[in-house]
């Protein structure tokens, strides 16, 4: 009877996440820099780099390590720049809003200082 060996199991599972990365960049479902195309690549590395681990495969430790490496800064890279230009939206809309609204209008001083002579005298 054959043993279980995890190293196929992790392999299988590595190789249909990048398969259906493959197959969803190719039907145009979703884009290469994109959150969701990153972390199936990112997901994948990872499955593909335990199994290699496990097996001490030293060539695809380095490849899938080095693949790691690549597509996880470039993911870091993505999350920085999506929330710097947030920021920058809304900063913008803050400083839209904020042109738009008049300006208060001031009371004339003598009306001004007629309301004020009057809350005294009460």
């Amino acid at each position: 009877m054959h043993e279980f060996d995890v190293r196929i199991l992790f392999q299988i599972i590595g190789a249909l996440l990048y398969i259906t990365n493959f197959l969803l960049l190719q039907t145009h479902k979703i884009h290469a820099t994109k959150p969701a195309s990153l972390l199936l690549v990112i997901s994948a590395c990872s499955i593909l780099l335990t199994a290699a681990i496990i097996g001490r495969d030293w060539g695809l430790i380095l490849l899938e390590g080095t693949w790691l490496f690549m597509v996880t800064t470039t993911f870091a890279i993505r999350q920085r720049s999506a929330r710097r230009q947030a920021v920058l939206e809304r900063e913008a809309e803050e400083s839209a809003v904020a042109a738009v609204r008049p300006a208060p209008v001031a009371e004339p001083a003598p009306v001004a200082r007629e309301r004020e002579l009057a809350g005294a005298a009460a």
